[in-house]
């Protein structure tokens, strides 16, 4: 549910213009972003399809297929196989993360959960300072993160969709903070800065 309302929210955002420098990142329009959320959000009112060991709700399969297609179809080859060594790297080292906490006696840390979303989205901005990879970063290192928690187990492509929705959210929407404060100075700001050379 945390997903849907952070889809929702994204949506809400590309509609009132305020994700214009990511929208810039992705060279989409925002019709097609909100086209997509909706699908995804109403999708996944669709029972979970299992097919052995294996889960899945329709919505989670195309917000992954979607991300899957963006990360490797578009783009320059360079910049594709830097980003997927990036995301690579970071849900490894989430993943390791993980079993350090369970070797410590488990606890909150030895599981998916929105700690891991949050710093992973909050990487995957600072490293790259790019609207579309900071998101499919974000989002593919969650997901690669989810399946490696669940070896030796009945696999769900669902399982931590939450957190991953989180991990692109807080990159995107950092980055769009970033670039509002380079585009558009605060008047206000003015003050403390001239006030910082009396200090």
């Amino acid at each position: 549910m945390i997903a849907m309302i952070m889809l929702g929210a994204l949506g809400l955002l590309a509609i009132l213009g305020l994700g214009k420098p990511v929208l810039k990142d992705f060279r989409l329009n925002a019709a097609v972003v909100v086209i997509f959320f909706a699908m995804v959000i109403g999708l996944n009112f669709v029972p979970t399809i299992v097919w052995g060991g294996f889960s899945f709700r329709v919505g989670t399969m195309i917000f992954y297929a979607g991300i899957l297609t963006m990360f490797f179809l578009f783009g320059k080859l360079s910049s594709r196989f830097t980003a997927f060594a990036i995301a690579v790297v970071l849900g490894g080292l989430a993943y390791a993360a993980t079993r350090l906490a369970l070797l410590g006696g488990g606890g909150y840390f030895a599981d998916s959960n929105v700690v891991y979303g949050v710093v992973i989205g909050l990487i995957a901005m600072v490293v790259t300072r790019n609207g579309k990879y900071a998101f499919l970063i974000a989002a593919e290192a969650m997901m690669l993160f989810n399946l490696l928690v669940q070896i030796g187990g009945p696999v769900s492509l669902d399982y931590g969709f939450d957190w991953t929705v989180t991990a692109s959210t807080v990159a995107v929407v950092l980055y769009g903070l970033m670039a509002l404060m380079t585009t558009k100075p605060s008047k206000v700001s003015y003050y403390f800065e001239a006030g910082r050379l009396e200090d």
